[in-house]
């Protein structure tokens, strides 16, 4: 069979290859084509598709699972260097769509290497359709599509089980300490995730990542605070964030519902998402019976409470 790296050497500095290459070159040399993979849910997605030993390198947003950890890096997704990623001498680099800065991506793009671009969503058909699309461009289709079906499944279970009435309001914190707060609002990762999770957002008439003072949140009084786990070490861990004010000032904090989750578990919108929003559904809801899914893949440790 015709090796994916010989067939790239037939091909000129500034080609610039088609989806239905890609496909072809998916179905040469699957089991041993060397892979770049730029953004931590399609790694995560290339491990659950047991093409872990085929990744050459992975950027920094790719922390799971911990053999991910121990991959050479290219560098920050949003912040790659295009010579940094070829350096490595790929046969096919997966990059999230969210990849930067353009320049880089123009670069690669006419590098003469199979590359394509992977759109990451944040709702359970754009999770899905994630995972297909890593598994046409690898040629583990009938994997890709095997998973996927779990995922939808797993997404409709939570869905079956999250209460009715009145949904419990979050505030996710992105900054907290000396500065201003920088609280989730509508159309973020954040707001997508609670939603999933049966929750509201503690401001959702606000657009984006915003600054927002102490007043307005100790109005709110938002029922649970969320602190992504880099933004809780950067504060010092647990203690440093009982000791903030909007922690304090609130219900949440003396009544024991703040917590720390990890941020590309909650955020990244991987395989795991589902697992993801039933930990958050669980902590928002503790009588309602939230499925653990898959507790094997997503432990709970990940998730844990701050005592103030």
């Amino acid at each position: 069979m015709t090796s994916r790296r010989a067939v790239l050497a037939g091909l000129g500095a500034g080609t610039v290859l088609s989806a239905s290459q890609l496909r072809s070159f998916a179905q040469a040399a699957s089991s041993s084509a060397q892979i770049v993979s730029v953004g931590g849910a399609i790694t995560e997605t290339l491990f659950a598709l047991g093409l872990g030993a085929q990744l050459r390198a992975a950027d920094t947003t790719s922390t799971f699972p911990a053999a991910a950890n121990a991959l050479p890096k290219v560098g920050y997704l949003r912040q790659l260097s295009a010579e940094g990623i070829l350096a490595m001498k790929p046969d096919l680099v997966l990059l999230s769509g969210e990849a930067g800065p353009a320049a880089a991506v123009a670069h690669l793009k006419t590098a003469g290497v199979a590359l394509e671009q992977i759109d990451i969503g944040r709702s359970p058909a754009a999770v899905t359709n994630m995972v297909e699309a890593i598994g046409a461009a690898t040629g583990k289709v009938e994997v890709a599509n095997t998973l996927a079906a779990t995922v939808t499944d797993q997404f409709k279970r939570l869905d079956a089980e999250l209460p009715d009435g009145d949904r419990k309001s979050v505030l996710l914190l992105l900054a907290a300490g000396n500065g201003p707060l920088l609280g989730a609002g509508a159309n973020t990762a954040a707001s997508a995730a609670i939603n999933l999770a049966g929750g509201a957002l503690a401001f959702p008439d606000m657009q984006g990542y915003k600054a927002v003072s102490l007043e307005p949140v100790l109005a709110a009084d938002p029922d649970w605070i969320i602190l992504p786990s880099h933004v809780a070490m950067a504060l010092g861990g647990p203690e440093g964030i009982s000791a903030l004010d909007v922690v304090a000032r609130t219900r949440a904090g003396p009544e024991g519902r703040v917590a720390i989750i990890d941020s590309h578990y909650l955020l990244g919108f991987g395989p795991r998402a589902p697992q993801a929003a039933a930990d958050l559904a669980t902590l928002l809801y503790p009588d309602a019976d939230i499925p653990l899914l898959n507790r094997d893949a997503a432990p709970s440790s990940l998730v844990s409470l701050v005592a103030v």
